[in-house]
């Protein structure tokens, strides 16, 4: 028998706690049951993220909306602000016959016997301006307002090289006008709107953007041109070109085209220049314009690369006038002019509007390069005669 105090010999054994059957079969529900909440929690993720997708699609889609109903509002502001004061301008043709009653507008040969176009109500004494085109060796101008008024125009005053006229409207009641805007501000891909009646089609409004600034038509309008892709066409010459707020900012003359229809390219006489050419025409009855005696050409891409300009980094003097400004002021030919008046000059229409609207008989600072060297000179311009 052993005895309870007998001992035995000390025997090691790898300890391992026993476990009952259910506890493993809780172990393993614990195991599934972390991996179900791992899965739900990935296609909670999952989901989340797609709704997240779906939602920022629809707010994408909303803002996109609302930004062009803003636009739109835009539009639609400006144009009501300013189409009041755009009128449709029938210039009796000169060669119609002069018994036919000038009244007559409405009538279906009103396109043959009236030069048809566009004109803009500028201030409130019914000063309208409009292309010279329109108006030409008319025998007498009519307008119809946007409210379907009719009313003669009178003192008509010209500015052919720079196809502008003006005339006033008579009317015993006050006449709406529009604002002038600054068309130095505008920059390339600004929006504008075209208002006037192409085709007789009365208050039409196009929109688009200013496509390019300081374009040159020599051969039929002096000065620089607003180039835009806002759809003009024959019947919109001396409507108006505005910006968002509804103020004048060019006055559209002509398009590019080869058959007669607008194909994207328009031109317009910017407001700054139809500002200074209806305040010569108020005041003298004609547009004093400034000389300088020389005549300016682009340069060549040879001397631009010798002189370290751009092309359109100024202009080459290639003739000078005897005794006439220029030479006093001591220019010479192949002079390279930079600046003059205190205002760059990268091409010779550059050159030329700037030169134009110069007051006479006050001097000029004019920067250029001679044979590589810098030199300010000072030249006064004066009235031309022609």
């Amino acid at each position: 028998m052993n005895s309870c105090s007998s001992k035995s010999p000390t025997m090691k054994m790898p300890v391992r706690l026993l476990r009952h059957p259910a506890d493993r079969r809780t172990s393993c529900f614990a195991r599934r049951l972390r991996i179900y909440r791992y899965l739900l929690a990935i296609s909670l993720a999952v989901f989340a993220n797609h709704s997240h997708s779906v939602s920022q699609e629809i707010d994408i889609n909303e803002f996109a909306k609302t930004q062009a109903k803003n636009l739109s509002l835009a539009f639609q502001n400006a144009s009501s602000k300013t189409m009041k004061s755009v009128v449709t301008v029938l210039a009796k043709r000169a060669d119609v016959d002069s018994t036919l009653d000038e009244l007559d507008l409405l009538d279906a040969n009103s396109a043959r016997n009236f030069n048809i176009g566009s004109g803009v109500i500028i201030n409130a004494s019914g000063l309208c301006v409009t292309n010279n085109h329109v108006i030409k060796d008319s025998k007498g101008i009519r307008v119809r307002l946007g409210d379907g008024r009719e009313l003669s125009g009178t003192d008509l005053r010209t500015d052919p090289s720079s196809d502008l006229a003006t005339f006033r409207i008579e009317s015993d009641s006050t006449l709406p006008f529009v604002t002038l805007g600054n068309s130095d501000r505008l920059g390339v891909g600004d929006w504008v709107i075209a208002i006037g009646s192409p085709f007789a089609l009365e208050q039409t409004v196009s929109v688009g953007i200013i496509s390019s600034k300081g374009r040159a038509l020599n051969r039929m309008v002096e000065g620089q041109l607003l180039q835009t892709d806002a759809a003009i066409n024959p019947g919109n010459s001396g409507g108006a070109l505005i910006d968002l707020e509804g103020e004048l900012v060019g006055i559209n003359t002509a398009i590019m085209t080869t058959n007669g229809a607008f194909q994207g390219v328009g031109f317009a006489i910017p407001s700054a220049r139809v500002k200074w050419i209806t305040s010569e025409l108020a005041q003298y009855g004609k547009v004093r314009r400034a000389k300088v005696g020389l005549r300016v050409e682009r340069m060549t891409q040879t001397l631009a690369d010798e002189l370290k300009l751009p092309v359109r980094g100024g202009v080459l003097v290639t003739r000078i006038t005897a005794d006439g400004p220029a030479q006093k002021a001591g220019l010479e030919i192949d002079d390279v002019i930079l600046e003059i008046a205190q205002q760059q000059v990268f091409t010779p229409e550059d050159f030329r509007s700037v030169v134009e609207q110069l007051p006479a008989d006050k001097s000029y600072p004019v920067k250029l390069i001679r044979d590589s060297e810098h030199i300010t000179l000072e030249i006064t311009p004066v009235i031309s005669d022609s």
